[in-house]
């Protein structure tokens, strides 16, 4: 219990943060410095710990995309989407990969969604359209120019981030079981954060950190407490309950984030918009809920 608290308090936590990067650097570059400290974190600590495998050859060009899709084009979509949309609402969407994840497996690997997926599918694409329908039609009254474009573009981003989130969810999935996950992940950060700030400074943005508090704040909380501290609890959830249990996290922790866009964001709730919300999280909690098999 202990654990699962920290994963959904330290995950639901990192949308705000993220928010708080938004500005002078660029999202590719924020994301670059936040894996690069995270992956040599995890690094360290899993040598100490005489935990590290170097993972096999024939393994890299699988862990390369993982770290492009996991660790980089997801967050980077996810970076410019943070203006445009309360962090609470994008968490929300992303609680959704599950059904992007059953939809990418129906048209690459032909696995169709079964009955359980479909049903927690029409609540949570019911919830989206309750939760964002208003705000991106816009208000009759408003001048029409600016009717929805902001709240459609973050829509439209967060997601792009999420489906890169599935297919990095797809790459894991074909990986070797036999595999250390620790450390393929360490080495997948790494790799993503060397293409990220090498993609930085190729496009003419600068790789130095802003002399800002709350921004250097936000990074080590990003790299360390949401992807190292929080990914070592998920693990040990997974191991010691089931990845069925662990993966409540997930519907979880955009309650946190909802709350914390409602107190220090200013997000104004509407009873469509809460009834959005929470149909969203209960069709992705109809999803991860384990099929109890009766007994003989």
């Amino acid at each position: 219990m202990k654990r699962l608290f920290v994963v959904v308090i330290a995950w639901g936590l990192s949308w705000y943060a993220i928010r708080l990067q938004v500005g002078e650097v660029a999202p590719v570059v924020s994301v670059g410095w936040r894996f690069l400290i995270a992956g040599i974190a995890l690094l360290l600590w899993l040598t100490l710990r005489s935990k590290f495998e170097f993972p096999a050859r024939s393994c890299w060009p699988k862990i390369a995309g993982l770290g492009v899709f996991l660790f980089g084009a997801n967050f980077v979509s996810f970076y410019y989407a943070a203006p445009h949309l309360p962090s609470g609402l994008i968490s929300v969407i992303f609680a959704m990969a599950v059904f992007v994840v059953a939809i990418n497996e129906w048209v690459w690997r032909r696995k169709k969604p079964d009955a359980k997926t479909m049903v927690g599918a029409m609540f949570g694409i019911t919830g989206l359209l309750l939760l964002f329908g208003p705000a991106v039609i816009g208000d009759p009254n408003q001048n029409q120019s600016s009717q929805g474009a902001i709240p459609l573009l973050g829509l439209a981003l967060s997601i792009l981030g999420t489906w890169f989130f599935s297919i990095g969810n797809l790459i894991t999935q074909s990986l070797p079981k036999d595999l250390h996950m620790p450390s393929m992940i360490s080495c997948a950060m790494l790799l993503s954060a060397v293409t990220c700030l090498a993609i930085g400074l190729f496009t003419g943005n600068s790789l130095a950190l802003p002399a800002e508090t709350v921004y250097l704040a936000a990074l080590a909380y990003l790299a360390i407490g949401a992807s190292v501290i929080a990914f070592i609890c998920y693990l040990s959830l997974v191991k010691t309950n089931g990845a069925a249990k662990a993966s409540y996290a997930t519907v979880l922790f955009p309650v946190v984030a909802l709350g914390i866009s409602t107190a220090l964001e200013g997000y104004e709730w509407s009873l469509l918009a809460a009834t959005g919300a929470a149909l969203a999280l209960i069709g992705a909690f109809i999803v991860f809920r384990p099929v109890k098999t009766a007994k003989a």
